[in-house]
């Protein structure tokens, strides 16, 4: 009996000492789940954080190879339609994505956009905006002299702002030597039909040597580079002017209308030119049409060269306006 009993105690310790290992064991087992599935976290937030962060630096690497060119911009205000002509073209070394088009009314402080947008541009392409196929916004309260700024928004988040470096460089140059540029290739005279009547208007003759002796007209093509966007007003007192010649009325050729036909108007009528509008004014007759009546102007009688200038007069805006352009020398032969 008493071995018995010595045999159940010893058990009994035993059995104590088993349930402490087992427990032990199920404890490490625990701790060690518990290890395994706060690494595997650790591991898959990681791993989410450096693909968060390879994404977003591809994506800035392909935002920085976005290069679009724009050229031709021309900004059109019809009631409060804003009408934007452009040439677009992907200069850079993956496609675009356009989706959104803003355009800034920076006179009043006004914006309008066109989230219709969607035009993809491979690299290469060249896409243009004029005529019928032109972006609009709305924007209340434009109008054509005021200044505007635009951009578009591409899919991959960069704002692509249609800045001509040209045009500000041309803006800049025309606040010192004036409002209007000269088309100095474009510059060509005009024979008689008859009294009253140009016989190759308008393409007429391009050339700086001019018959002597001969009764002609000047077409010059100028350019309105207002920096402030004005449309400008030219007046019956603007000439085509020679100096030296024996009398004043020998060597001025006033502005004229000119129809389609080529007749020239007995009177003149004002004519405007908007920004970035370039337009042939033509020269024909000796007296101001404001105060005179038309007659033609004859070329020097003997072979000559010449220094000519021509003397705008009228208005920009609500201001006055007035240019001299040194123009070219032609020769007479």
């Amino acid at each position: 009996m008493k071995r018995l009993l010595l045999l159940s105690r010893r058990f009994r310790n035993n059995s104590l000492g088993v349930s402490g290992i087992i427990s032990i064991v199920i404890l490490v087992i625990i701790v060690l789940f518990l290890y395994a599935n706060v690494f595997m976290f650790v591991f898959r937030q990681n791993s989410s954080y450096q693909e968060g962060i390879t994404e977003i630096n591809e994506n800035e690497e392909y935002r920085n190879r976005e290069k679009i060119i724009f050229s031709g911009v021309k900004y059109i205000v019809v009631g409060d339609q804003v009408f934007v002509e452009m040439q677009v073209t992907n200069d850079g070394s993956i496609s675009v994505q356009l989706v959104n088009f803003w355009v800034m009314d920076k006179t009043i402080q006004g914006y309008g956009y066109n989230d219709t947008v969607n035009i993809h541009l491979k690299t290469g392409d060249t896409m243009d905006f004029s005529g019928s196929n032109v972006l609009s916004v709305l924007i209340d309260g434009s109008i054509s002299s005021n200044s505007f700024t635009s951009w578009f928004v591409t899919e991959r988040g960069n704002i692509l702002t249609l800045e001509e470096e040209e045009e500000l460089i041309v803006a800049q140059v025309a606040q010192g030597i004036g409002d209007l540029a000269l088309e100095f290739n474009e510059f060509r005279y005009f024979t008689y039909a008859s009294e009253q009547e140009l016989a190759n208007y308008p393409n007429g003759i391009k050339s700086f040597d001019i018959p002597k002796n001969t009764y002609v007209a000047f077409g010059c093509c100028v350019t309105n580079l207002n920096p402030l966007k004005q449309t400008i007003i030219i007046d019956s007192h603007s000439l085509f002017w020679q100096p030296g010649r024996s009398a004043v009325a020998e060597g001025a050729w006033f502005i004229v209308n000119v129809a389609e036909n080529g007749t020239i108007n007995p009177t003149f009528s004002q004519l405007s030119i908007n920004y970035g509008e370039t337009k042939m004014l033509v020269f024909a007759s000796q007296n101001d049409l404001g105060v005179g009546s038309f007659s033609r102007v004859r070329t020097p009688n003997s072979a000559t060269t010449v220094a000519t200038f021509l003397l705008l007069h009228g208005t920009k805006g609500s201001a006055a306006f007035a240019q001299n352009i040194p123009f070219v020398s032609l020769y007479y032969n």
